[in-house]
């Protein structure tokens, strides 16, 4: 089965931030991982994220979340991990 893919506005300059080839990186994961079986890839978050994933791509993470009501994965943030910023850009951009 074929998930669809929603990503937040702010995801494209999330990309453009982290250079084209680790974007390239990102969005072949996406594609090979997150539309084919997005439960089995990624890893659950807790705290202000819970209900969401994190898809660990090397240095970079994929915030997403699975509504499996409608075979839609959510991809709230993309960016590198070493300062945990990524997770607390998700955070702002659920208020």
């Amino acid at each position: 089965m074929s998930w669809t893919i929603l990503y937040h506005r702010n995801v494209s300059e999330d990309l453009e931030s982290i250079g084209p080839a680790a974007a390239r990186r990102v969005m072949r994961a996406i594609d090979e991982k997150l539309i084919q079986a997005p439960l089995q890839f990624g890893a659950p978050l807790s705290q202000n994220l819970g209900g969401f994933r994190k898809l660990r791509i090397g240095d970079y993470r994929v915030v997403y979340c699975v509504v499996a009501t409608r075979v839609l994965v959510y991809v709230l943030a993309v960016g590198p991990r070493r300062d945990k910023e990524i997770y607390a850009d998700a955070v702002r951009r659920l208020e």
